[in-house]
């Protein structure tokens, strides 16, 4: 049935041919069109589910045995019941934003400060697949009807604002996702601008003519332009703060909780803590009108949403723009600060400072967002380089000593045997040859172990540390002691090769430059972390000749960083050289 000016046309499927019944306007039934309308929209909906059993019933039937069917229903009911449980969560809260945005709506005003349901709905589309977006629309329906029309909506402007919640969502989803994924929308400049432009900006822009027609035209509201412009605002805001918490939290909240350390958790409440408190005794307490009271408390929000946008990323900085934005929303309906909501300009004025508030912070957590993607890039990029030289290394030693040292002991073996058969006079020019080979074939030996320290796979880290030491101390008449503590037995493997690569380097470094007597490298466990030291006597070096002098010393920490562990070099010219790496005892074990 569709209506138009002045008629009804109906549809015949049979004969393909229409017939009008022309009536007048007033004699229509808008209620009466929304019910049948949502019966329609109702069955539509179960012949689809009943149609979705029907093909599973013949994809079951094409099984061929029954355990295959079974893993087939496994599988079709695991994906039903997440689905379903999706749903009702979306549905959830939707009530739950739709009941805070009554709640920070102006008396007698129709339009909310801050409306969330339009933003929660939208996140969830960014997190689902396209094909159950209409499961998401679906159930969000009840939920809509079931706060609204209690609290004495029309049930014209109920459903008007149902669409254009609806339609808000799914055009900025829609948007988004034909450009980028959700995660791309706050990791980038480039995906926030996208986020901004088609989310922020454009869906709200085109739904809030519906809806400022739908309030004026149902008598829910009066000056459409008014009503247009708060409108979009509000959903504007809600877009700005809500969406990027509800989607990095649902992303990445659950590696954020489990890496979380004590340190940062308490950080983290402090932050919670002064967000409310700045906000309470700025906003809640103050009274109406004092406007040079609350600009102080106004500049105080500028350093807290820079530590939350150094601190705790993009994620961090929505969830405190949205706190804010709520204290905010709330101290002006009751009549708090100098925003207190009497008028709808009034409610414009708060929306537009924190709109204005929050943009360059979001662009600040964008920027920071690549730089630590640039950074991890990086530190990746070294991770493949200092892997592909270990894999070389282990190919070079692996040829020294299956070929070149083979060959090297074979031709030491023939001169040995020729040494025998042959005349006096020649044999002491021989036997130089045989240890000179033998000398040779050591060298080699050594260079090959140096390479790939194969000894660390059997000896474990304290036993090829322990072998470190004494070789040092034989080749170069240097006193090295190697001080074990309480290790565990067995240590991740490219730990274990980074903390070796990383005394090596140190002892070649007092073997060659620091004239020492004395090396101690002690390996222990202290405070939750693996440490090792290795402290010399010798000459050291000067600060600005320190950590970034040689490659050797750069190499260490690269090592270091990429197995998550810290490295710190300690000297002073004729006081010694002290080095400390340490990696967390969780990573290392």
């Amino acid at each position: 049935m569709y209506l138009k000016t002045g008629s009804l046309r109906s549809f015949s499927r049979v004969g393909r041919r229409s017939k009008v019944f022309t009536i007048p306007p007033e004699q229509v039934n808008f209620e009466g069109m929304i019910s049948g309308n949502l019966r329609r929209w109702a069955g539509a909906a179960m012949l689809s589910l009943v149609r979705l059993y029907e093909l599973s019933r013949l994809q079951i039937g094409a099984l061929k045995t029954e355990e295959h069917r079974w893993e087939f229903l496994t599988t079709r009911k695991r994906e039903m019941l997440r689905s379903t449980s999706a749903a009702l969560l979306v549905a959830i809260g939707y009530y739950i934003g739709t009941l805070i945005g009554f709640e920070l709506t102006p008396q007698n005003q129709p339009i909310s400060t801050f409306w969330p349901p339009n933003a929660i709905l939208l996140a969830s589309l960014l997190l689902t697949h396209r094909r159950r977006w209409w499961m998401l629309l679906l159930a969000v329906l009840p939920a809509h009807l079931l706060i609204q029309l209690p609290m004495g909506v029309p049930w014209v402007t109920s459903i008007g604002w149902y669409l254009t919640n609806t339609g808000e969502a799914l055009l900025g989803a829609y948007l988004i996702t034909e450009v980028q994924d959700a995660r791309a929308s706050f990791e980038r400049v480039r995906g926030l601008v996208v986020f901004l432009v088609f989310a922020v900006f454009c869906a709200p822009l085109v739904t809030s003519f519906v809806d400022a027609a739908v309030v004026t035209l149902t008598g829910w509201g009066r000056d459409y332009w008014l009503v247009w412009t708060t409108r979009l605002l509000s959903n504007m805001l809600a877009e700005m703060t809500l969406v990027p918490a509800i989607v990095l939290f649902w992303l990445e909240g659950p590696g954020w909780i489990r890496k979380a350390t004590l340190g940062r958790s308490i950080e983290a409440v402090i932050l919670f803590c002064s967000v409310v408190m700045v906000g309470g005794f700025g906003f809640a307490i103050e009274t109406k009108g004092q406007v040079h009271v609350s600009f102080f408390f106004y500049c105080l929000l500028l350093p807290i949403l820079l530590w939350a946008s150094l601190r705790f990323e993009f994620g961090g900085l929505s969830a405190t723009l949205l706190t804010i934005s709520l204290i905010m929303a709330w101290a002006a309906i009751h009549g708090r600060g100098p925003f207190f909501s009497s008028t709808l300009a009034k409610v414009m004025e708060l929306q537009l400072f924190l709109c204005i508030i929050a943009l360059p912070f979001m662009f600040l957590g964008a920027v920071l967002a690549e730089q630590r993607e640039t950074a991890r890039s990086l530190r990746e990029s070294r991770g493949r380089l200092i892997d592909s030289q270990e894999q070389e290394r282990r190919r070079i030693a692996r040829e020294l000593h299956d070929g070149v040292g083979q060959a090297l002991a074979l031709a030491e073996i023939e001169l040995a045997q020729l040494s025998d058969e042959i005349d006096v006079p020649v044999k002491p020019r021989l036997q130089t040859l045989v240890d000179q080979l033998a000398e040779i074939s050591n060298v080699t030996r050594e260079i090959s172990h140096g390479l790939h320290p194969s000894h660390l796979e059997y000896l474990g880290l304290p036993g090829a540390l322990s072998k470190l030491c004494r070789d040092a101390a034989q080749d170069r008449q240097l006193e090295v002691e190697f001080v074990q503590g309480e290790v565990p037995p067995q240590l991740d493997s490219e730990v274990s090769l980074s903390l070796y690569r990383v005394a090596q380097e140190a002892l070649h470094n007092v073997t060659k430059y620091s004239r020492a007597r004395r090396v101690e490298v002690c390996l222990r466990v202290k405070s939750g972390r693996l440490w090792m030291d290795v402290v010399d006597d010798g000459v050291g070096f000067a600060k600005q000749l320190g950590p970034k002098a040689g490659i050797g010393m750069e190499s260490m920490r690269e090592r270091m960083e990429l197995i998550g562990g810290a490295i710190s070099i300690k000297s002073a010219p004729m006081k010694g050289t002290k080095i400390q790496a340490s990696v967390p005892l969780d990573r290392a074990a």
